[in-house]
């Protein structure tokens, strides 16, 4: 540890230490206590500079700063002294920063170190912390663990990517973690525990950043389709989308994460609907589809009753309300209402419907191809769709979205890696396959569709229609990732 980063580790340990004792005697609008958070902010900030997270923890008489031991010097020794007791008198190892912590309130500062500071009253103080911070709001610190502390010491197997193969890697590692928070959700309602939301959060916010730095890299991953855990990817891939039109629209980054929270946690009424009406193996009659139809109403229920920060319940509530009332109002639920669908159900209403109809279902063999889907919505534009965004979703996608598959001229078969830029977005990138024995297939190459033939002028391939992958048995993200 040089001498700048001693510096630097010294005033986060005196920031901090300073942070949680000033809350036992100053409240939050206190002069004195402002002050305090912006020179924990400013510190936390120069750190992150360098580093996407702070990890400070506590093992065996030591404190360790990003993995690094703090070594003991006289000037900061009475100060790693109370630090060491402090997180040891709470059965504390350590706390991870991430960089949302730059816009969390004051408020969520001060709540946060009264927690921490009122755990050691309790007998079981980590479970109670940890408990306490499901309700804090923002996902910007977690506890770490000893096993967290272990996996941050060893080499990570995304160390040796760089560029474009180290954004899918966090991008597919982001897909499956986003999956799982939603599952654990869910069993947690089902089992009716306490259902807390931090992990949920937490994914949403690094996906926010892959989708800030190349939303192509996680719209490819919104081809993964699975028949059998359907409603959960597709919850994964209707926030996927949503945020993904969210940033193309120009919208904040706060509202980025509020919209793929939405588009996560949409579907949740569906844990209230009757399984086997769920699982039908054909159309919903009449009295089914009206079952059906009220699983916004218990969606919104199920946010209410999650362990998240109030304010952060009361701006989510309204899309996944909304997601099936379509831009006329002529959806569900029908409410005497003539207010016009909010922006971001409006948003989830198009992720939703596309995910859904390129999906194959228990009742469906086959699913609409992507262009399909989108000369479908197109069609329905202005009715059941936003103009004005449908316009902007198709812009976004493109003619053939990435993971489209298509059959060409020349009797090969492609998948769309990348979408056309040059003459037109109808000749987009793709990979060619061909069949690698007993319903596999293989990659063969690469090709531009915009590829003319030097003599004569004429596209080298061309497109003669899309295909239904699944039909195939064929997972598009398995190809691109």
């Amino acid at each position: 540890m040089n001498r700048k980063e001693k510096t630097l580790s010294d005033d986060f340990l005196k920031t901090f230490y300073r942070l949680v004792y000033m809350v036992k005697i100053h409240q939050v609008t206190n002069p004195l206590m402002m002050e305090c958070i912006d020179d924990f902010k400013n510190v936390v900030r120069r750190m992150l500079m360098e580093d996407d997270e702070i990890i400070v923890r506590v093992s065996r008489g030591n404190i360790f700063l990003q993995s690094e031991k703090v070594i003991h010097r006289r000037e900061i020794g009475h100060l790693m002294s109370n630090m060491i007791q402090y997180f040891e008198s709470r059965d504390l190892q350590g706390l991870c920063f991430y960089p949302s912590i730059q816009e969390a309130p004051a408020e969520e500062i001060v709540a946060f170190s009264r927690m921490l500071n009122d755990s050691e009253q309790h007998k079981e103080s980590l479970e109670w912390f940890n408990e306490q911070l499901e309700t804090l709001g923002g996902a910007w610190v977690e506890i770490v663990c000893e096993q967290d502390t272990i996996m941050t010491e060893q080499a990570s197997d995304t160390e040796a990517l760089d560029g474009e193969n180290l954004r899918k890697a966090k991008a597919k590692e982001s897909y499956f973690y986003a999956l799982n928070s939603v599952k654990e959700v869910a069993e947690k309602i089902t089992t009716q525990k306490k259902v807390g939301v931090r992990k949920a959060l937490r994914v949403i916010q690094n996906m926010v950043d892959l989708v800030m730095e190349d939303e192509s890299v996680l719209l490819g991953l919104s081809t993964i389709r699975d028949y059998d855990d359907y409603t959960f990817t597709h919850s994964v891939n209707v926030a996927i989308l949503s945020m993904c039109l969210g940033r193309h629209i120009g919208i904040s980054r706060m509202s980025v994460n509020r919209l793929g929270i939405c588009g996560l946690f949409h579907d949740l009424g569906k844990l209230d609907v009757p399984v086997e009406i769920i699982r039908l193996p054909r159309k919903l009659n009449a009295r089914e589809f009206e079952v059906i139809k009220k699983h916004t109403i218990y969606s919104v229920a199920q946010i209410i009753k999650l362990q998240a920060a109030r304010d952060l319940k009361s701006k989510i509530l309204l899309p996944p309300f909304e997601h099936h009332m379509k831009y006329d109002l002529s959806g569900y639920p029908q409410i005497p209402r003539k207010k016009s669908v909010s922006l971001f159900g409006r948003i989830l209403t198009i992720a939703d419907v596309f995910d859904a109809i390129t999906s194959p279902r228990n009742y469906r063999a086959l699913a609409l191809t992507q262009n399909q889907a989108l000369g479908y919505m197109q069609a329905h534009s202005g009715t059941d769709f936003d103009p004005v965004l449908i316009k902007a979703f198709i812009n976004m996608l493109g003619v053939y979205p990435v993971g489209s598959f298509l059959e060409l001229d020349t009797g090969e078969l492609a998948l769309v890696t990348e979408a056309g830029k040059k003459t037109d977005k109808a000749r987009p990138v793709v990979m060619l396959l061909a069949p690698g024995g007993k319903n596999s297939y293989i990659k063969i190459g690469e090709a531009d569709l915009d590829e003319r033939d030097p003599e004569s002028g004429a596209f080298l391939r061309n497109i003669v229609k899309s295909l239904d992958s699944s039909a195939y048995g064929i997972q598009p993200a398995e190809f691109l990732y």
